[in-house]
């Protein structure tokens, strides 16, 4: 009967060291993100100028507004799918 309950005792904390090893690696892995796209940093401008006619201003800005909503987007998924994977390592 003792030997069981050392038996046992051993398996629990077999379990606290296999737990706390997942633990530290999860860390580790914590501190190695990937570095953020720099793309993803940049800023538009319209590339519009006094005296552009108010089509061709509107064109111009309008192509600046999607070529940042598209990084946005590109961005967010690219921040999405990181998390993703630390979050199934997390086993949340």
């Amino acid at each position: 009967m003792l030997s069981l309950a050392l038996l046992s005792a051993c398996g629990t904390v077999d379990g606290r060291v296999k737990v706390l090893g997942e633990q530290t690696g999860r860390l580790e892995v914590e501190k190695r993100l990937p570095n953020y796209p720099s793309d993803c940093r940049k800023e538009e401008r319209s590339g519009t100028r006094t005296g552009d006619p108010l089509d061709v201003a509107l064109l111009r800005s309008d192509r600046a507004l999607g070529r940042a909503n598209a990084r946005v987007l590109r961005c967010a998924g690219w921040y999405d799918e990181i998390n993703a994977g630390f979050a199934g390592d997390r086993g949340d």
